[in-house]
């Protein structure tokens, strides 16, 4: 049973979809029934885990604190009927909720797995409530039989809030590579969507509206590369970011495509993947699945980016829009072995290391253990030690 706050565009529901929609058409009868508890309602993704025969209940909560008590009592009485032999809670809310249900339910927490997505947050850009949660989970953070989390940021993040789990395991994000790979037309058919010539640079970020992506950081650095001569046009996918105000210097050089559900097929048009975030980040999603492409990626410095990137990519300090140019006309300049090795270089670095079916391998391990099937498994986080 996973529970999650809701079904949104974000990295954690879209690697949650990925996870249960892989094992629920899985032809091994072995394969574990997947359920999944969203605290709200079905979202973007409920009708692509129901179509892969996924189990899905929506508690209907909304944002207000009034509803969590019963939120708690319907997902209680659910454990109890459906008697998971895994849980695994994804995202703050849901760790809280799902501990206090499993408690109630009778299940107990030797079956619950918290499952970070994040590392650092900058909590003075969101509600008191999350700041709340955070401080409650660092006390119950013993409860859990394991804390999962996708990044090395994200585990020291943690720690340092006062997390002290009875163990930690290492979940890095995997991708399917069949679903994200290169695409040669793809660029031809993006320019003529949003009604631009090929000949044009598109640069392209996926990440919905929201602080921690920093688009203020990137729209500076797009004028920065065209003030310098290079013809580059930004390309917005995500949620809320048709609602984003374009400065007036780039008027004409950027097209906001809001939410979209064919962000595969638009991945590989980009030139260049870009990642602006300030904080938050942990394993971001947008790296991994535009380096499948076979397209070279630039991601400020957070979470985990530089170690995904392995080299075949560039990272650029916080808010530094000047740094941030400088690497994507770095890499617009490249010669073409250059940019062709990187192209290759990016797609074999997630085929070799974040595969899909890496990550699936790991997580079965872990519902195994949590099921009493076998012990829990030791996935350490490379170069440390996972038990401090």
């Amino acid at each position: 049973m996973h529970i999650i706050n809701e079904l949104d565009a974000g990295g954690a529901e879209r690697v949650l979809t990925r996870i249960a929609c892989h094992n629920a058409r899985n032809s091994d009868p072995d394969a574990p029934c997947q359920i999944v508890v969203s605290l709200m309602d079905e979202g973007v993704y409920g009708p692509d885990l129901i179509e892969a025969g996924v189990e899905l209940h929506c508690l209907g909560m909304t944002s207000g604190i009034r509803d969590l008590p019963a939120a708690i009592f319907r997902l209680s009485r659910l454990m109890r009927r459906e008697k998971p032999d895994a849980i695994m809670s994804w995202l703050y809310h849901s760790d809280f909720i799902a501990t206090l249900s499993a408690l109630l339910s009778g299940r107990g927490t030797r079956r619950l797995a918290w499952n970070i997505r994040c590392a650092e947050m900058d909590l003075a850009q969101y509600g008191r409530s999350t700041r709340i949660v955070l401080g409650l989970l660092a006390k119950l953070s013993g409860r859990p039989a394991i804390i999962a989390a996708n990044s090395h940021a994200g585990q020291r993040h943690h720690i340092s809030c006062g997390y002290h789990p009875r163990k930690w395991a290492y979940l890095p994000n995997g991708f399917d590579t069949d679903e994200w790979h290169p695409d040669p037309g793809a660029k031809y058919r993006l320019c003529k969507q949003i009604g631009i010539t090929p000949d044009k640079y598109l640069i392209g970020m996926v990440a919905r509206k929201d602080p921690a992506k920093d688009h203020a950081t990137l729209f500076e650095a797009i004028r920065l590369v065209r003030a310098q001569g290079h013809d580059a046009h930004l390309v917005l996918i995500g949620h809320e970011t048709d609602a984003l105000i374009i400065p007036d210097e780039l008027d004409g050089h950027v097209s906001a495509l809001g939410l979209r559900r064919d962000v595969a097929a638009l991945v590989p048009g980009f030139d260049i993947a870009v990642l602006s975030s300030s904080f938050g980040e942990g394993f971001p999603n947008v790296i991994g699945e535009a380096m499948a492409c076979g397209v070279p990626a630039i991601g400020n410095d957070v979470g985990d980016v530089a170690d995904i990137l392995g080299g075949t990519g560039k990272t650029v300090p916080l808010h530094a829009p000047d740094k941030l140019a400088n690497a994507i006309v770095e890499l617009l300049t490249e010669d073409v072995d250059s940019r062709n090795y990187r192209k290759t270089a990016a797609r074999m670095r997630i085929i070799d290391h974040y595969s899909l079916r890496a990550m699936n391998d790991r997580y079965l391990a872990l519902w195994d253990g949590l099921a009493g099937k076998r012990d829990l498994p030791d996935f350490d986080f490379p170069g440390t030690d996972s038990s401090k």
